[in-house]
């Protein structure tokens, strides 16, 4: 055989196969029988979606879309081919979806039922909108816009020398209050005790007492029905007051009445309160602070920080959720709830009867786990330190930090509860540094009670710091898993 022939046989074999490939690759029925069915759907928007792309019932593909095209009303006229197989009721209904969130579009089709007969050939099957990412992203922003609004009237109203104050004044009188709760708990325990004993036995009297009570309510419902039922003259009496009475009413509300007139006529102590118009100009006063109150939180920004620590020598957690109210960006609030594994230690001192070669008293020292709350003042200095001052698990402290990365590397060091016990001697001291290796994840390690050898101890542990910016990203990905 000629080598032009072998070149020319090898040739056309070629053209045959990629022919073969794009017929199957581009899923043309070149030599099956066209399906019978066709039928037209409109929407409102098909962006995404493309002839041949799927049709599906139940998510399996059943068809294709064979034509896209723009009709008289402005709308996208989609035509889709249904194997003559698949049935399709009159009632059937259509929207577009897609395989997750960056997946092909694609048609998803409502067979109906088959008691509504029928669809004819060639008609048109009622279609709606599913939900779509654009339409999310929408109303995430209006979220996300109404958060900063109220984010923005914290700022405005507590931002600020005077703002500070306020904080400080109502961090102050939160201390006090409960401070007075507990003394005043402590004062009545036992009056709340005797109190709840004599409820409960109260309780039990009247579950013996009421039946009989509702006895004698009925007797007496009774006796009245035979009373007004032979008009004696005592209900005629009754029935006389009830008259005088009601005239007494009568009198009461017009006396009421001209009151009320002299005082919208501004007579009187009252009236002239009411009517006067500085009492107005202070209650305007009051609601211009108030607007500025609310307006001040509109340029406010929030941090939360979560985070949890293994106490390697006392085989115990420590577990926070701290929260950073932010004014401005060179100081800031915060306020903290933290579980500790020192808890509330209490101490109890008991004298004993002498005895030769023994201590006349004892004391025992106790150690609860409880929830601790901090509210501190933090202020940066220049660009990487930054000083707290104020309450520090329920003990007055204070501390230093340095921040560098953009504050994903911290280290810093913290001082509080300076009163002296037999095994706390020393103020407690605390170094501790963490670095945020992933979007808002950290690690963090430190030693705590690095003055008081007997409670010194290392801990490890891990936490997250998010702000408004990263909820808004977080409601977005929880929209997209919704969907």
């Amino acid at each position: 055989m000629k080598l032009e022939t072998k070149v020319g046989a090898f040739f056309l074999a070629t053209i045959a196969i990629l022919g073969l490939l794009i017929v199957r690759t581009e899923k043309l029925d070149l030599f099956t029988k066209k399906s019978d069915h066709e039928y037209s759907l409109e929407f409102d928007q098909v962006a995404g979606l493309s002839p041949q792309s799927k049709v599906r019932i139940s998510g399996v593909p059943v068809g294709t879309v064979q034509e896209i095209k723009l009709d008289e009303a402005g709308k996208a006229k989609v035509v889709i081919d249904l194997p003559t197989d698949v049935p399709i009721y009159a009632d059937a209904s259509a929207q577009l979806s897609s395989l997750g969130i960056l997946g092909e579009k694609y048609v998803e089709l409502s067979q109906g039922h088959a008691s509504a007969g029928p669809m004819p050939n060639n008609g048109v099957i009622p279609s709606h909108e599913g939900v779509n990412l654009d339409n999310l992203m929408e109303t995430l922003a209006s979220i996300s816009k109404d958060v900063k609004n109220v984010t923005g009237a914290l700022n405005q109203s507590i931002g600020g020398e005077q703002g500070r104050q306020k904080m400080d004044e109502i961090v102050d009188n939160i201390r006090v209050l409960t401070a007075e709760f507990r003394t005043m708990a402590q004062e009545n325990h036992g009056t709340i005790n005797t109190t709840l004993a004599n409820a409960q036995i109260i309780s039990e009297q009247l579950k013996d007492r009421i039946p009989k009570l509702a006895q004698q309510f009925e007797d007496l419902g009774r006796n009245l029905n035979e009373m007004a039922t032979d008009t004696k003259p005592e209900v005629k009496g009754m029935v006389s007051d009830i008259r005088k009475l009601a005239q007494n009413f009568e009198s009461t509300s017009e006396n009421l009445r001209a009151i009320t007139d002299k005082v919208n006529r501004g007579e009187g102590t009252i009236g002239k309160l009411l009517n006067d118009d500085t009492t107005v100009k202070k209650i305007n006063e009051a609601v211009d602070n108030v607007s500025e109150l609310v307006g001040g939180m509109k340029a406010m920004e929030l941090r939360l920080d979560m985070n949890a620590a293994r106490w390697t020598k006392r085989g115990d957690s420590q577990i926070g959720l701290n929260m950073e109210i932010a004014p401005r960006p060179d100081y800031w609030y915060e306020i903290g709830l933290n579980s500790t594994p020192d808890g509330k230690i209490s101490q109890q001192t008991t004298t004993l009867t002498p005895i030769p070669g023994f201590p006349a008293t004892s004391r025992t020292v106790t150690s609860d786990q409880s929830l601790t709350v901090s509210a501190q003042f933090a202020k940066r200095l220049g660009d990487h330190v930054v000083v707290s001052a104020g309450i520090v698990e329920g003990k007055g402290g204070g501390g230093i930090e340095y921040r560098a990365l953009d504050d994903r590397f911290r280290i810093g060091a913290l001082a509080y509860d300076f009163s002296k016990r037999d095994d706390k001697p020393k103020p407690r001291y605390r170094i501790t540094t963490s670095y945020q290796f992933w979007k808002g994840l950290y690690a963090q390690a430190g030693v705590q009670d690095i003055a008081n050898p007997e409670l010194k101890t290392f801990f490890v542990g891990a936490g997250v710091r998010w702000k408004d910016e990263d909820m808004k990203k977080l409601l977005g990905l929880l929209g997209s898993s919704i969907k």
